[in-house]
Order: structure tokens, then C-alpha cells, then sequence
């Protein structure tokens, strides 16, 4: 594994803290945020129930299938480059979700959803691990029940 950034300024610190736990929240939203639009969903494509739950699962299931996929992605090409690309890859699909014109294309765009999400749950708790070192601060972070990400740094 090699250590793509030294981050020693707080400053730094406090961004990269910000944009990683903004992208972990996100990825949260996301996973609950189409479950209150179902209803307009269903009734602008005309989707059967079974079809609802496919818009939702197929970014759960394809974020939790590809989750240690990532990190070892991670590992081999590096946590910067894999981080930006899955951002974009997850904005990209946002976007195409958002704008879908049949129930098809809106769940293949949720699978690719999935797919960025789980490069950037990956990747972002590896960069969080890598810059908080371990004397200074120990990084947690808990994927709660509820689907609500808390990011906790505890120094000492």
C-alpha cells in the first residue's frame, strides 16, 4: 500500500474531514431519499410493487456487493484516484436517475449508483485511516441501523 498524501496541517485536516464525511452523507441520503419519492415514481412510470423494490434494492445490493471489491481496488490503484472516480461515477448516475425516462433506466442507474457509493465508502474510510494517524487521532466510523452515518474522531 503506499501513502499517496502526508496531511499535517489542520486546516487540511478539517477539509478533508468535511469532504469525507459530506460524501458519506450522501451516500446515506441517497439510500433513503428515493423511498419518499416511490409513490411519484410508481405512479409516473405506472411501476408494479415488485419494480419499487428493485429501484431500491438495486443500490443497496450492488453498494454492499462491491464494498470490499473497492477497498481492494483501493489498494492497487490508489485512494485518491478511486475516490474521484467514484464521485463522479455516483453523480453521473444521480444525474441519469434523475432524469430517466422508463422505470429500466432508472434502476440501471441505481446499480451504478450503487457501484460509485461503494468506491466512495471505501476509499473515504481508507483516507480518513491514512490521515488521522494513529498516535494523534483514532478515526471511527459506525453505519448505524437506521441508515444514519456518524463519523466520530476521538484525539487524544
Amino acid at each position: 500500500m503506499t501513502m499517496e498524501h502526508d496531511y499535517h496541517h489542520s486546516s487540511q485536516l478539517s477539509v478533508l474531514l468535511a469532504l469525507i464525511t459530506l460524501a458519506q452523507f450522501i451516500i446515506a441520503v441517497d439510500f433513503t431519499i428515493v423511498q419518499v419519492a416511490l409513490p411519484s415514481i410508481g405512479r409516473e412510470f405506472g411501476v408494479s410493487f415488485n419494480g419499487l423494490q428493485w429501484i431500491v434494492t438495486a443500490y443497496g445490493l450492488t453498494l454492499a456487493g462491491f464494498l470490499m471489491l473497492s477497498g481492494r481496488l483501493t489498494d492497487i490503484y490508489g485512494r485518491k484516484k478511486l475516490f474521484i472516480i467514484g464521485v463522479l461515477v455516483f453523480s453521473i448516475a444521480s444525474l441519469t436517475g434523475g432524469i430517466a425516462p422508463s422505470e429500466t433506466v432508472l434502476i440501471v442507474a441505481r446499480i451504478v449508483q450503487g457501484l460509485g457509493a461503494a468506491m466512495v465508502s471505501a476509499t473515504g474510510l481508507s483516507i480518513l485511516v491514512a490521515a488521522f494517524s494513529e498516535g494523534k487521532c483514532e478515526c471511527y466510523y459506525t453505519l448505524s441501523t437506521d441508515c444514519q452515518c456518524r463519523l466520530c474522531i476521538h484525539c487524544n
